[in-house]
């Protein structure tokens, strides 16, 4: 799966990420590609910008949901792009997908998980 190009269109979602501090684009995959549930290190490429970032695929189990969702934190990125097409390349699987105690245990591992991304991506160049 490394390197294979994803593409889809961002769509608005729950906005569950932006509560926690790590807004993230949901996306809409247009070629229909499944995509193993974990969290991984991403390429992102929106009208021609490269971003990188760390994408979730999964059924959030801690928030008590149960519809698979494809999310990616951008990093640093605050611009609105609902509709907007974007493709992506899975660099890295980090973290399979996991239940936590309760959102604030969640949001510790999310931090976590974007230090490790960043290192990945550091340690890469």
């Amino acid at each position: 799966m490394k390197g294979k190009i994803f593409n889809g269109i961002v769509v608005k979602g729950l906005q569950n990420g932006r509560k926690f501090g790590f807004p993230t684009a949901n996306i809409q995959l247009n070629d229909g590609g499944d995509i193993e549930n974990g969290v991984y290190a991403v390429r992102i490429d929106i009208n021609g910008e490269k971003h990188i970032g760390m994408m979730y695929s999964g059924t959030r189990p801690t928030l008590g949901l149960s519809a698979k969702s494809i999310e990616i934190h951008i990093f640093d990125f605050t611009n609105d792009i609902y509709g907007e097409k974007i493709s992506f390349s899975i660099e890295k699987k980090i973290f399979t997908e996991q239940k936590f105690e309760n959102a604030e245990e969640l949001k510790k591992n999310i931090s976590q998980y974007k230090k490790e991304i960043l290192k990945y991506f550091l340690c890469e160049k």
